[in-house]
């Protein structure tokens, strides 16, 4: 049933970013975040349809996956990569069913980039990757490390400075607008307003979620032995550092293997070590 609930998290996530590029975003010269802003960019300048440009982008980096990263971190990628395209090319003409003709040019900005936003948080809470610039960034951990969440603001700032030579300084304006909406609302509001997060836990099945870390989840973990202030109990606390887009996972994956486990979870803002 969970992993129903998550297909369908992500189905409707891809929904929404293929249905908000084809309202707002192509007809109005808007660039979204992350690889999706170079897919817009390259359609719009070729006249290649954007359906198609997706397809191919996602095949690449899903290529670029599997020659560089571990395949298990690619499992939650394939379906996203697969269903936006499909979705993008199924809603190509839903300006004519909704009509937003007339409508102020920041609204539209504004609601194409909450929309956006939303989709990537539907996808991210079903445990998938959004784009390639997703993979970018795993691949980037191993390169630049604690400075891969870096990666992404590069290729955004490629994108606006590529859309201010082609669509002109207004649209590139309203283009940057989107783009911050799309990253607070994705990344942020999510689940907090760090890259990443820092839990603590003590559970009675400490070897099963050991292994469902190190084996399932593929982070680092540290083991601290401690004693109850009342009790005085002897027990271990489990320590694990992930970034954001996984929260999610752990957290449920922690629960399913022992409901009763104590789980305290806090905001990190920087980790550094090739923990994550």
């Amino acid at each position: 049933m969970k992993r129903v609930k998550n297909y369908l998290k992500v189905i409707l996530g891809s929904f929404i970013i293929g249905a908000t590029f084809n309202l707002f975003f192509t007809k109005y010269k808007l660039i979204p975040a992350g690889m999706f802003g170079f897919s817009l960019l390259y359609s719009s300048y070729t006249g290649y349809e954007l359906a198609k440009t997706l397809f191919l982008a996602n095949i690449f980096f899903l290529a670029l996956g599997f020659i560089t990263i571990p395949k298990k971190k690619l499992n939650s990628a394939i379906l996203p990569f697969i269903l936006v395209p499909i979705f993008t090319y199924l809603t190509k003409d839903i300006g004519v069913l909704i009509n937003i003709e007339g409508a102020e040019k920041l609204l539209i900005t504004i609601f194409g980039g909450v929309l956006v936003g939303i989709g990537y948080k539907f996808i991210y809470n079903g445990h998938g990757l959004v784009s390639g610039s997703d993979i970018i960034k795993i691949i980037s951990k191993y390169i630049v490390k604690e400075r891969a969440y870096l990666v992404s603001y590069i290729f955004d700032v490629l994108w606006i400075i590529i859309s201010l030579n082609i669509f002109g300084i207004e649209n590139t304006l309203y283009s940057i607008i989107a783009i911050t909406i799309i990253e607070i609302i994705s990344k942020r509001t999510t689940v907090g307003v760090s890259n990443s997060k820092v839990f603590y836990v003590i559970t009675k099945k400490d070897s099963e979620v050991r292994k469902f870390i190190l084996e399932k989840m593929h982070y680092e973990l540290t083991v601290f032995d401690v004693k109850g202030g009342f009790s005085k109990n002897k027990n271990k606390i489990l320590m694990s550092a992930i970034p954001t887009r996984d929260y999610y996972k752990l957290r449920e994956g922690i629960k399913s293997i022992d409901p009763d486990a104590f789980i305290a979870i806090t905001d990190t803002y920087e980790v550094i070590g090739k923990n994550i």
